[in-house]
């Protein structure tokens, strides 16, 4: 059996080609979203060194490197995730296991990718905001890469309908593949190992907790981790976010009225809950998959639930949202939930969700809310919740996909600062629930969805949070669920580039009358109607359209254009006045137009009406 986890939904759309220097302003509005390919995607790259595969932009006419990054994976046992026997635990011991995909990491028992090189399997990332123009035909390579490994990605939005491309190259020299930037600072620290001692060789795979003091930091959030599933920090930084911690935790629990099974059994903190019951309990155990932090994005995840030491949770971090997935494995379960927990500086938010988008003030005070069910995030759909105020917004977007015939969705909410037990009853943390949201699966029952044991079914709980400015609602609600529901897709092309320096570029100006000239009276206005083209490379701006001539009160007038693009023309009428006192019957007027040193004249005769 093979399975595949922690792929990021990649859609590949196809994209017609952009005219030369067509900006791709409406992916400004994804700025934040990836864009994620396999290295089946990108054939052309296969073979290449994971750090050699640079990337690059057109914008401006010339090449600006971007930040890239490539994450290996290899599909393993999962057996190899723990140590051999894992001290005799009876969840793990067990011979049985199932091959799985996962990021490859040669600090965790995951291990490094055994082929060295950009494989199929491989992932490629990059940020929408990070596409440029399509390159004009005359463009040559960038320098420090080899331009027969040219490879265009073009980049279609579902959402907003914008387009845009970047440049792939194998590079020769020692650039960067970052380009100088760090999306996402992620700073992993196990503070419970000595000296000299490892994640891989000295983690505390069995009955153990293993204390962190690990933290992601962007532009627009920070978190903090102490351990595993332990989350405890949340800090929006978005616009004019107030920036304060408004997380008590992050709760990942089976049933809403027992504690039996939450975060803090699944960590190994088994007397750190208010469960007395477990106070004398051990069978737990832990892995980590993946530890990484890339200039694009930041990987953590890992396994272990208790009975469960296959279920697996994913973090990917980018600049301005998490990706949260749960990938359930475990013997038949009752109801299962994973939601938020606010602290008390939440207080003064107001929550949101698909069901009611007018909101409700986030004061501990319990509300009545439309309940979200199966019938609203069908099989594969979403739907969204979000806290917004001074404090920041956090939206999160959640669905599932799963086999389960008819699977019973829900979201969880519960605002109250002195909540009882039964569905109120809370494991752990302050004790309240502040504007406490998230996702359940409610059973009554599911079924077993360990691939150890057939039959087994899928099932996958996927959570998306973007941290916005205060100023977010319900628009934008709906907006990051169609986000995530249409992930921006690539869809790549070879494009062979020959080195040396690029076309020079040009702007060339012609003028001439736009239309049958007309005769001019003395002593009135005259209207020269002058069609300005421009047959260069590049555009020019501004451009200064004169009409002079003896004849001509104050010798002439002038008209500015603020802007004229490669190849295009336009017509601009210069008003002036004949002189009263002009001599003849006609006379010669002079055309000109200037755009720093390109200029272009042309003189024609004009004759006077008697």
């Amino acid at each position: 059996m093979k399975f595949s986890a922690g792929l990021t939904g990649l859609v590949v759309f196809a994209v017609g080609m952009l005219g030369a220097g067509q900006a791709n302003a409406a992916l400004e509005q994804r700025a934040g979203d990836p864009v994620v390919l396999k290295g089946s995607d990108l054939p052309g790259l296969v073979g290449a060194q994971p750090g050699q595969i640079v990337g690059f932009k057109w914008s401006s006419n010339d090449w600006t490197q971007i930040p890239v990054q490539v994450d290996e994976r290899h599909t393993i046992s999962v057996r190899q995730l723990y140590p051999e026997a894992a001290g005799g635990n009876p969840y793990i011991a067990s011979p049985a296991s199932f091959d799985l995909e996962v990021y490859a990491d040669a600090k965790t028992r995951s291990g490094a990718d055994a082929d060295a090189g950009f494989d199929n399997d491989d992932e490629f990332v990059f940020m929408g905001g990070d596409a440029g123009e399509v390159a004009p035909s005359w463009a040559a390579s960038p320098k420090g890469v080899d331009g027969k490994s040219g490879v265009k990605v073009a980049v279609d939005d579902q959402v907003s309908s914008g387009s845009g491309a970047i440049y792939l190259f194998k590079a020769t020299g020692g650039m960067d593949q970052s380009a100088g930037q760090d999306y996402v600072r992620y700073d992993f620290k196990l503070t419970g190992l000595a000296p000299g001692q490892t994640l891989l060789n000295d983690y505390g795979y069995v009955n153990s907790s293993n204390p962190e003091d690990s933290t992601v930091k962007t532009d627009s959030y920070e978190l903090h981790s102490f351990d595993r599933w332990m989350e405890d920090e949340l800090k929006v930084k978005a616009g004019d976010s107030t920036g304060v911690d408004i997380l008590d935790r992050e709760v990942a629990q089976a049933t809403k009225t027992v504690c039996v099974r939450s975060e803090y059994t699944f960590s190994g903190r088994w007397t750190e809950d208010t469960w007395a019951g477990n106070d004398g309990a051990t069978d737990d155990e832990g892995t980590y998959i993946v530890v990484k932090d890339g200039p694009v994005r930041a990987l953590r995840s890992y396994m272990g639930a208790n009975s469960g030491p296959f279920v697996q949770r994913e973090h990917i971090y980018y600049s301005n949202q998490e990706k949260n997935t749960v990938f359930l494995r475990v013997h038949p379960m009752a109801d299962l939930y994973a939601w938020t927990d606010y602290a008390p500086s939440a207080i003064g938010m107001t929550y949101r969700d698909m069901k009611n988008t007018d909101g409700v003030p986030v004061d501990g005070n319990p509300d009545l809310l439309v309940a979200t069910t199966s019938a609203d995030i069908a099989n594969g759909g979403y739907g969204w919740q979000q806290l917004s105020g001074p404090q920041g917004s956090v939206s999160t977007v959640v669905g599932a996909d799963t086999d389960i015939p008819a699977a019973n969705f829900g979201n969880y909410y519960l605002d109250q600062s002195s909540p009882g037990g039964g569905a109120e009853t809370q494991c752990g943390g302050d004790g309240q629930s502040i504007g406490a949201s998230g996702f359940g699966i409610l059973g009554p029952l599911t079924p077993n969805t360990d691939p150890r044991n057939a039959p087994f079914n899928n099932l996958t709980v996927k959570r998306t949070r973007y941290f916005g400015p205060p100023s977010d609602g319900a628009t934008e609600g709906e907006n990051y669920k169609n986000r995530v529901e249409k992930p921006l897709g690539g869809t790549a092309t070879a494009s062979p580039m020959n080195p040396g320096k690029p076309h020079q570029l040009t702007k060339k100006l012609k003028v001439k009358l736009a239309g049958k000239k007309a005769k001019a009276r003395k002593g009135k206005s005259y209207k020269v109607r002058v069609k300005v083209s421009n047959t260069g490379t590049m555009g020019t701006r501004p451009v200064k359209v004169c009409v002079k001539g003896a004849a001509l009160k104050r010798g002439g007038a002038c008209k500015t254009l603020k802007v004229l693009a490669a190849g295009k023309s336009k017509v601009v009428a210069v008003k002036t006045r004949v002189k009263a006192n002009a001599k003849g019957a006609k006379t010669k007027l002079r055309i000109t137009a200037k755009s720093g040193k390109a200029k272009a004249s042309k003189t024609v005769i004009l004759r006077y009406q008697r």
